[in-house]
């Protein structure tokens, strides 16, 4: 009790020297570079954005941006300030979002960064169920790459969660994931292929095939390349090479070409049904494919619904 009294009175100090006003004005100074810039988007005079940035630097015995005459850029003190001055706004605009759900649990909007597999397969199955029991409930969806950078999205609240492959080193620690399943590789071709009719297939037979592949380097062509690795086989050269999954389906579907596919797409695509799955045991290590969420951030009605959605549909999959 004693603890949450003196929370509360710092707060309500806060309150009296830090206005929301003003951390909406820090905040558009940051995303605009300039003083200028920001005094015009938010339709007050130049003057004022300054007052209140230095009234800010005054409060708080800090500099929160170095000006001159190309702009203005935030200081180490500006950067943390701005980091929690995004949390708070997103805080905000869950809490209203709570509110409403509240009132009504199918309104609501939830923002995703799904990788391409995801993208064409899972996501759209997820989507397509939750529609007849929320059709208000608005789904924003991104792609996105696999990259250390691309979890920046979850810290300034672009989204809410991302889907796909987990990475294989350890998070930072303000991120946290869940695995869903573990996405095993095969290898597939048209349902025109001759290939498509054999019972029994080596993957050193289709050394020679014309492949589909993806580009080396990236994590996918990595996971596809140790494919061969594993089975000691040259990786093929490729006739085409892309990261289209579009361009994956129309090639396959000529029967002319073989490639590799995550289980997710040959369970969920709507065009799982114009490829094969070719009888040829895979030895390497399926990847595990996962949601990572910001830690301590809380989850909105919606994309409480959503995490718990996906997890109910890929139950199969474990």
């Amino acid at each position: 009790m004693v603890q949450i009294m003196a929370s509360s009175r710092l707060v309500a100090r806060m309150g009296r020297r830090i206005k929301l006003r003003d951390l909406h004005i820090l905040l558009t100074v940051a995303e605009r570079g300039s003083l200028i810039k920001a005094a015009q988007d938010l339709a007050v005079s130049p003057p004022v954005v300054s007052k209140a940035i230095s009234d800010l630097e005054a409060e708080l015995r800090a500099r929160l941006f170095d000006r001159d005459r190309h702009g203005a850029a935030p200081t180490a003190y500006g950067q943390a300030l701005i980091r929690r001055s995004v949390a708070v706004f997103d805080e905000l605009r869950q809490g209203v979002s709570e509110i409403e759900s509240l009132a009504d649990p199918a309104v609501g909007e939830v923002r995703i960064g799904g990788l391409a597999a995801m993208m064409a397969g899972l996501l759209p199955a997820v989507i397509g169920e939750m529609r007849l029991q929320y059709p208000r409930l608005t789904v924003h969806v991104t792609q996105v790459l696999t990259s250390p950078a691309v979890y920046d999205n979850l810290r300034n609240r672009t989204f809410d969660l991302i889907i796909g492959r987990l990475p294989t080193h350890p998070l930072e620690g303000d991120l946290v994931s869940e695995r869903l399943f573990d996405e095993p590789v095969s290898i597939v071709t048209g349902l025109t292929s001759g290939w498509a009719k054999r019972r029994k297939i080596t993957l050193s037979e289709l050394i020679g095939e014309p492949w589909i592949l993806p580009q080396r380097g990236t994590e996918v062509g990595s996971i596809v390349g140790d494919i061969f690795f594993a089975n000691g086989l040259p990786e093929p050269t490729a006739p085409v090479v892309c990261s289209s999954i579009e361009m994956y389906w129309g090639l396959l579907a000529t029967g002319k070409f073989v490639s590799a596919m995550p289980m997710s797409l040959l369970n969920f695509a709507t065009q799982r049904n114009t490829i094969k799955r070719l009888p040829i045991q895979v030895k390497t290590r399926p990847a595990p494919v996962g949601i990572v969420t910001l830690r301590n951030r809380t989850q909105s009605a919606a994309a409480r619904v959503f995490i718990e959605r996906t997890r109910e549909l890929t139950q199969r999959l474990r």
